[in-house]
């Protein structure tokens, strides 16, 4: 039984200079997601093999699938990947016709019966993967029945069948560290990384999972299904340990939803790099009420020196109606202490949310310029993504329909309130209130309102995993 996990080709972003979608997005992190599964495959004693289609191009794709004679093909599947994804699906059941085709990932275990109606996926896992592909993949090697595998769907005599649920297992330090051998590390390169890091070898890590929180632009809280599960910190310390001794990482973004939920294990990790003298930087994600002086402190001191923060808006109003559950003051108050620890904070802001408008864009900009984060802070709109309370207020008000799905066209933004030239002319506002100069320099080089319609292409993304 030999399995080969997949990451689609990425979707081209569109060229401001010649309007058309062929620009290659750069390799950011290392696809940690086919990377876990190959691990839990290979601890399990099958042969996996894994791949980063990133950057090949359908040929090469096709030559692939015929050189891995693989029984079983994984697929991941994130919703503004979706087209590719199954166009390699496509592909897979072209080259290997006698291979079992499996999609997972936040996408496919939204809508399983719509991957599996296009007829070239066979099964669809649903939810966090590891246990559920390798007790698939025994499934197959023995030929028993699916429906005694937990959490799957299949199709089978024109009809679907969804299997058991799998019950929820909070035990993250049970899996095996992520895969790393079919992967050039020195290939990946985050742009939120600074120039004087940006020659460490780095990777991200993800020490937890899942978001207690339900922010209604979000599909992780659903994905999860409200769970947040962490990993100990001997067990986060020790892949630390491992990826510095055996592929030289100096740079780590710890990419989880929520790093700093528990204090007392993010204070334990940070003891636990200092106690191994772990020769690392690095940054992380969280919320601004999950911080204090003391955490910051220890963090600052075991080598962190960036925390992004997911802030969105400026206004009371808008941090009330996406469900945020905290205040400009706990932003205020959270800048102020990460600033103090030295620590550069950063932040994720949103245009477009329900109740936006000029004033509560103006409430933005006060705040933003008040806080003084350390970069300039990454804009994007609000986009309808399937899993959020954003996709389900759009479907009451007829803006898209579950159908929207099987076109393949990208995740529309929320057009609830504005329309899109609306909505970039205020992501324009921001923009120009945070920092003049940048939009100068644009106008400067050609561009005017309509360059920041490229965030629909880039920006406001489901997770990565």
């Amino acid at each position: 039984m030999k399995v080969l996990l997949l990451t689609p080709p990425a979707i081209r972003l569109m060229n401001p200079a010649t309007l058309e979608p062929d620009l290659l997005p750069a390799k950011t992190w290392v696809p940690l997601g086919i990377a876990s599964l190959a691990a839990a495959l290979r601890a399990s004693g099958f042969e996996a093999d894994l791949r980063d289609l990133h950057d090949a191009d359908w040929e090469a794709v096709h030559e692939l699938l015929l050189a891995s004679k693989a029984d079983v093909v994984g697929i991941s599947c994130f919703t503004s990947e979706r087209v590719n994804a199954l166009r390699t699906a496509a592909l897979a059941r072209q080259a290997l016709p006698e291979a079992v085709v499996v999609m997972g990932g936040p996408h496919a275990t939204l809508f399983p019966e719509q991957i599996l109606c296009r007829g070239v996926v066979d099964i669809v896992v649903l939810g966090q993967g590891e246990a559920t592909i390798v007790e698939l993949a025994a499934c197959l090697d023995r030929g028993d029945d699916l429906r005694d595998v937990a959490g799957i769907v299949f199709r089978r005599d024109n009809a679907f069948h969804t299997t058991k649920p799998r019950p929820h297992d909070a035990n993250l330090d049970a899996l095996a560290f992520p895969e790393y051998g079919s992967f050039d590390i020195a290939q990946y390169k985050s742009p939120e990384i600074p120039a004087q890091y940006q020659d460490l070898t780095g990777t991200h890590v993800i020490s937890s999972r899942g978001c207690p929180y339900a922010c209604h632009f979000c599909s992780v809280h659903r994905f999860c299904g409200g769970h947040w599960d962490c990993r100990s910190p001997g067990n986060v310390v020790d892949e630390l340990e491992r990826l510095v001794q055996e592929r030289g990482v100096r740079h780590v973004y710890f990419s989880d939803d929520l790093f700093t939920l528990s204090p007392q294990r993010t204070i334990g990790i940070c003891r636990e790099i200092l106690e191994r003298d772990l020769d690392l930087v690095w940054m992380a994600e969280t919320r601004v009420d999950c911080v204090s002086e003391d955490v910051l402190r220890w963090m600052r001191q075991a080598g962190c020196y960036r925390i992004y923060y997911g802030v969105e808006s400026g206004s009371p109003r808008i941090l009330k109606a996406v469900n945020k559950r905290f205040t400009v003051a706990q932003v205020a108050q959270a800048f102020a202490l990460t600033h103090q620890a030295g620590i550069e904070p950063c932040c994720f802001l949103m245009v477009g949310n329900p109740g936006e408008n000029p004033k509560t864009i103006a409430e933005t900009i006060a705040l933003i310029k008040a806080i003084r984060p350390a970069t300039m802070p990454t804009i994007g709109i609000t986009t309808i993504l399937p899993g959020t309370q954003i996709y389900e207020r759009a479907k009451r008000q007829g803006l898209i329909s579950d159908d929207f799905w099987l076109t393949e066209s990208p995740p529309p933004l929320y057009t609830g309130e504005h329309d899109s030239d609306d909505l970039i002319a205020l992501q324009f506002q921001l923009t120009k209130g945070l920092c003049p100069e940048m939009v100068e320099q644009l106008r400067a080089m050609g561009f005017d309102e309509s360059f920041f319609a490229l965030r629909r292409m880039c920006g406001s993304g489901d997770f990565a995993a």
